[in-house]
Formats: C-alpha cells, sequence, structure tokens
C-alpha cells in the first residue's frame, strides 16, 4: 500500500479555514423549508472542520443518511477534494463509509445538517470501504475514484482552470458529466481513461478535464496546458478507449 502523500491530510485539523458568518439565503417563494434553509457556503472554504465533522447528512426525504466522519484535504491547493460519510446503516452495510465530492453537499441552516441530492442508488456507487481500512486507503487511488464518480453523476470536485468551459456548460447545450452513460461498457471506458491520465506526468488541469462516455462515444472537455499535453491527453485517451470514439473538445490555456 502506497503511504499517504504528504499533500493530503486525512485527519483534519479542527481549524481548517477561518470561519466566515452564515448569509441566510433569500427564501423562494414556492420553495420548501428546507430548500429555503439551503446555503451556498462552499466546504472547504470557510468552514471549521470542527463544525463539519460528526454533522448529520439528509437526503431530500429527510431520511439520514449518516453523518460526515472526515475529509479528504489537499494542503497546497486549500480544496476539500472528498467528504467521507458514515453511510453503514443507510446503506445497510455495517461501519462502511462512503467518499463523495463537496458538490454534493448543501447546509440546511435551520435543521443544522448536510443535505444531499443523492440518491440511495447513486450512494451505493460510491468510493466506499470498512471503517478500520480508512487509513490505509491510498491517496491518489482514492481521489481518483472519486473523480470517476464525480464523473458519472456530474459535479466537480477540484477548481481546474476550466472557468469559460464551465461557462458554457450552463447552456444545457453541451456535453456535460451529467451526459456520462450508465452501462457498464461506457462507465468501463471512462473509468480507464482517467486512472490513464492520472497516472501520467501531466498538469493537474490535464489530470482534471471532463471525460464524459455515452453510448460508445468519449468527449474530452477542458483545458491543458500546451499543444504537447494536448497530443499526450489525446494519445492517451485513445489508447484506452478500447471501441468507443474519441470526440477532442479540449483547449489550450
Amino acid at each position: 500500500m502506497k503511504p499517504l502523500s504528504k499533500t493530503l491530510v486525512f485527519s483534519v485539523l479542527p481549524l481548517l479555514t477561518p470561519l466566515a458568518a452564515i448569509a441566510e439565503p433569500s427564501a423562494k417563494p414556492d420553495a420548501s423549508p428546507v430548500e429555503n434553509n439551503l446555503t451556498n457556503k462552499a466546504i472547504g472554504s470557510s468552514w471549521r472542520a470542527s463544525e463539519i465533522i460528526g454533522t448529520d447528512v439528509k437526503n431530500a426525504a429527510d431520511e439520514k443518511v449518516g453523518k460526515v466522519d472526515d475529509l479528504a484535504v489537499d494542503f497546497q491547493s486549500g480544496k476539500t477534494l472528498a467528504v467521507i460519510i458514515s453511510t453503514g446503516g443507510f446503506l445497510n452495510m455495517a461501519d462502511t463509509l462512503s467518499a463523495v465530492p463537496p458538490s454534493t453537499l448543501k447546509y440546511d441552516t435551520e435543521a443544522k445538517v448536510f443535505r444531499t441530492s443523492l440518491t440511495k442508488e447513486q450512494l451505493t456507487k460510491a468510493p466506499q470501504f470498512k471503517a478500520d481500512q480508512w487509513k490505509d486507503q491510498n491517496d491518489t487511488t482514492l481521489i481518483d475514484k472519486v473523480r470517476v464518480y464525480r464523473d458519472s453523476i456530474g459535479g466537480d470536485i477540484t477548481a481546474a482552470d476550466n472557468s469559460a468551459q464551465n461557462e458554457r456548460d450552463a447552456d444545457g447545450k453541451t456535453t456535460t458529466p451529467g451526459d456520462q452513460g450508465n452501462s457498464d461498457a461506457d462507465l468501463k471506458v471512462t473509468k480507464d481513461i482517467r486512472a490513464a491520465i492520472v497516472a501520467a506526468d501531466v498538469s493537474f488541469n490535464a489530470k482534471n478535464i471532463k471525460i464524459i462516455t455515452l453510448n460508445g462515444t468519449t468527449t474530452l472537455r477542458g483545458v491543458v496546458a500546451s499543444a504537447d499535453e494536448h497530443a499526450t491527453v489525446l494519445k492517451i485517451a485513445k489508447a484506452n478507449a478500447g471501441s468507443a470514439t474519441v470526440v477532442d473538445k479540449l483547449e489550450v490555456k
């Protein structure tokens, strides 16, 4: 088992970042009480770790999914890469932890819990391990698994320099991670390409490009550092795509 790198710290210090005041969101007239109490406060940017760890997590049906057990944090970039939730009771799997992207959680200021839109089926597909195996998790492998999971449900766990492209994603006309196919073949292609790119000697942005496979067609979208890196990433994708067709939508920074 590869030792944890100094970049990732899984037992977070009591004070992660200064605590910012929780702004009360403006209520939507037709929204439910739960929706009106969801904040846009980003986990990992203005929370104390002690506030997050131990907080209950509930789904849209107000069922308790579990509680936040720990965080995976990149101290170099200051990003929270994954939230570790104890989900054993909810999934009927004793002592099970699930690693999910921070973007899948929002805070309910009235109930003082985190809300997740993840369904039980989606949660069962998240990277999971027994509680007593947490300290043995390989940092790179875990985050790679969370990236693949993120791609299958949509959303980001990092803030790569893809801002312009993210704005275009919002128009509803572009292939996004939410379009990822759920077939075993499509998921395998995305996972294989992601693993190969993460293992390659490429930039942080290149490791975080969007990889979306749907019905045997894989679309690559995101920002790479140079023309040479563009060629490298494209070559890796084609070598690991199997019979899937690769559509190149990458941009050079």
